[in-house]
């Protein structure tokens, strides 16, 4: 197909930088072989106003769609190419506000919210990652013509291990039940609440995580709790296929790409009943939603699963069709393709 989309997007790790990959990767399976990412430094995430003189020279040259987060995307409107923004979360979400430093929330109400409603503004499509962030950008911004269309997980890459029999890709332990997080080391991703919920737990149960040092968090936090850095996708499939359970006691997700990919692996999930988690872990079916900062409720759930390996399985099973049916890049492709298509046969200035 002869649709040549353009995504820029920061140079990252986090999750909105995964998303941004895989619509790449999903429109790509859905026929858009002119699909390209041009990526640009972290800092103008702060400053996009900047961005434009940052990038090549007539880097919109050629391109039908420019598509970018809802932080940056307004600084790329160019005259006759239709903008598409994603809103992956907002950071006026009452959630975010316990789990953030004052400079964060001074920089969230009186900057990001306003790059984001900027954004939200002159897209000619808005696209949110869940039903949570759809609701919230509507009632934010007053914008009511939003789409819908899921962060897409690559199914045919996260699968589960052979046989469904846990793999022994991380570093050896005395485990007899292998927890797994993923994310970075913030109070919004729950990280606070692993050390508290560990000390609960049996001495059989050690929790691997993720996520690169960073300055003022405590590298050791728990004897029981074991860092593997930032594994790249392979290492992470590796990762997910080697533990029991996927502990995710985030406060606040705009879709929750972690438990999709460990759902996507046959790993049930224990998390959050908050924000778009329930939309992605079904409550006794795929996994168990706890109320947030529940330690007691964490622990009761993840020694339930833990002490049942037929639970698991069927869990797993429950929740790797769920993500096939719901999150995989034949439903993301085609939607976000299909969209284009609409937008192209507009007048768009």
């Amino acid at each position: 197909m002869s649709l040549r989309p353009l995504y820029v997007s920061p140079i990252g790790r986090g999750g909105v930088d995964i998303g941004i990959q895989n619509i790449l990767r999903a429109v790509k399976r859905a026929g858009v072989d002119g699909a390209e990412l041009l990526r640009m430094p972290e800092r103008y995430n702060f400053a996009p106003m900047l961005l434009p003189s940052a990038l090549p020279r007539d880097w919109w040259r050629d391109r039908d769609i420019i598509q970018a987060r809802s932080r940056v995307a307004f600084a790329l409107k160019r005259p006759g190419i239709p903008l598409v923004t994603t809103v992956h979360h907002l950071t006026t979400d009452p959630r975010l506000t316990p789990v953030s430093s004052l400079a964060q929330r001074m920089f969230y109400r009186l900057v990001e919210s306003r790059y984001d409603g900027w954004s939200v503004a002159k897209a000619d499509a808005v696209v949110c990652v869940s039903r949570y962030t759809q609701q919230m950008t509507e009632a934010t911004y007053g914008r009511r013509d939003t789409h819908l269309i899921y962060d897409g997980i690559d199914t045919d890459v996260f699968t589960p291990a052979p046989q469904r029999q846990r793999i022994d890709a991380l570093p050896a332990s005395d485990a007899r039940i292998r927890l797994l997080f993923v994310g970075n080391r913030t109070r919004r991703k729950g990280f606070d609440l692993l050390p508290r919920i560990m000390d609960l737990l049996p001495k059989d149960y050690v929790l691997y995580y993720t996520a690169s040092f960073q300055a003022g968090v405590d590298i050791n936090p728990h004897p029981r709790m074991i860092p593997i850095g930032t594994p790249d996708r392979d290492g992470l499939v590796a990762a997910y296929r080697s533990c029991d359970i996927m502990l995710f006691p985030s406060r606040l997700e705009g879709f929750g790409i972690a438990p999709a990919e460990a759902l996507a692996c046959g790993i049930p999930v224990v998390t959050t009943n908050a924000s778009a988690l329930p939309e992605v872990v079904d409550d006794g079916e795929s996994g168990y939603l706890v109320e947030p900062n529940d330690v007691a409720g964490y622990v009761c759930r993840v020694r339930e699963l833990g002490e049942d390996a037929k639970l698991r399985q069927r869990f797993g099973e429950f929740g790797r069709d769920k993500v096939v049916r719901s999150f995989g890049y034949d439903m993301s492709g085609p939607r976000f393709r299909d969209l284009y298509l609409q937008l192209l046969q507009r007048d768009v200035r």
